[in-house]
């Protein structure tokens, strides 16, 4: 492959919030949207290498977790809504039960990151973090992040419908 410029094009954030999860416009991007790609791993200790106190004799992989931050200018107040209560299906201004399980109860969003090229899919999506948007008379930014995880086996794929 050649060594190039790469640029993705305008980031749209879609999130599955519709009915029977489908995909609904958020918003734009600031300037793009940032994939923080966790690998979660364990070092192996053993006796050949000083035991605990040594480097590890191996490492073992338990998973990815991506956190994928934004920061909009142009969004939809009633998608942002929908988020707002941080579980599918909650209710605007409104907690869910405490001990609700979010995967467990499928109460996790899909999220897509569709710019011109390299979309990215994540069907596990949990708005874990603040929430942070702006009130005055400047336009508002809307700031949030997701934590991605595994469902089924599948972090992200590129499918966009």
């Amino acid at each position: 492959m050649a060594l190039v410029v790469n640029v993705h094009g305008a980031a749209l954030v879609r999130v599955g919030t519709g009915a029977a999860n489908a995909l609904e416009d958020l918003g734009y991007s600031v300037n793009g949207v940032d994939i923080e790609e966790t690998v979660l791993t364990a070092d192996v200790p053993g006796d050949q290498n000083g035991g605990d106190e040594g480097p590890p004799i191996d490492i073992q992989y338990f998973g990815q977790i991506d956190i994928v931050r934004m920061e909009l200018s142009r969004y939809d107040a009633a998608v942002l809504a929908k988020i707002d209560c941080r579980l599918l299906g909650g209710t605007t201004g409104s907690t869910s039960a405490p001990g609700t399980l979010i995967f467990g109860a499928s109460r996790h969003y899909r999220l897509l990151v569709h710019p011109t090229t390299g979309p990215r899919n994540y069907l596990g999506a949990v708005p874990r973090q603040a929430i942070l948007h702006n009130r005055g008379t400047k336009f508002s930014r809307l700031r949030l992040e997701f934590e991605c995880h595994a469902v089924s086996g599948v972090l992200w794929n590129t499918a966009t419908t």
